[in-house]
C-alpha cells in the first residue's frame, strides 16, 4: 500500500476508500492493456459481453445489463458503433427505441479482450488465495443494491 494512504490513518482504515482504490488500480491496468492492444475500454468490453450473451436488445436493455445510466450508455454505444463493434437500428413498430446488435468484429474483439483481461485478473488477484477470491466476490455481491445505476466515475 502506498505511503500516502498510511499518512492519513482515517483513509487507511476506510474499507470504502481501500475498495475504491483497488478498483481504480484494476480498472487502470485493464484499460491500459485493452486500449493499447485493441483500442477499447473495459466498459466497451462489458457492452460486448452483454450483447453477446443477451443478443439483440434495445439500448435501455444494455444500460440495465451494465447497471449504468442511459446517458453513459449512449456515449458507450456511440463509441462502439464508431469502432464497428456493434450496429444499431430502429424498428418500424417503435421508431424511438434503438436496438443494438454485436457485429462479427465485435465478437472477435470480445474474445481477444477477454483473453487479455483474464491475464490481468490473474496478475491482479495473485496475492489472494482461491478462498479469498471467492470470499471477496461473495462479500461484494452482498453490498450491491439492485436499484442504483452507476454513471461515469
Amino acid at each position: 500500500m502506498s505511503q500516502t494512504i498510511k499518512i492519513v490513518p482515517e483513509l487507511e482504515a476506510s474499507t470504502s476508500f481501500i475498495m475504491g482504490l483497488a478498483y481504480k488500480q484494476f480498472r487502470t491496468l485493464a484499460n491500459q492493456a485493452l486500449s493499447a492492444k485493441l483500442g477499447i475500454s473495459l466498459e466497451m468490453l462489458g457492452a460486448l459481453k452483454v450483447l453477446a450473451h443477451g443478443g439483440e436488445m434495445p439500448q435501455q436493455g444494455l444500460a440495465e445489463g451494465l447497471q449504468r445510466e442511459r446517458s453513459a450508455t449512449k456515449r458507450l454505444v456511440d463509441n462502439c458503433i464508431k469502432r464497428e463493434l456493434i450496429t444499431s437500428y430502429k424498428t418500424e413498430t417503435n421508431k424511438k427505441a434503438k436496438y443494438l446488435v454485436i457485429t462479427e468484429k465485435g465478437l472477435q474483439v470480445k474474445e481477444q479482450a477477454s483473453a487479455i483481461l483474464a491475464e490481468i485478473i490473474e496478475q491482479f488477484y495473485e496475492p489472494l488465495t482461491t478462498e479469498e477470491r471467492d470470499s471477496l466476490l461473495v462479500i461484494c455481491r452482498k453490498l450491491i443494491k439492485d436499484d442504483i445505476y452507476l454513471g461515469n466515475d
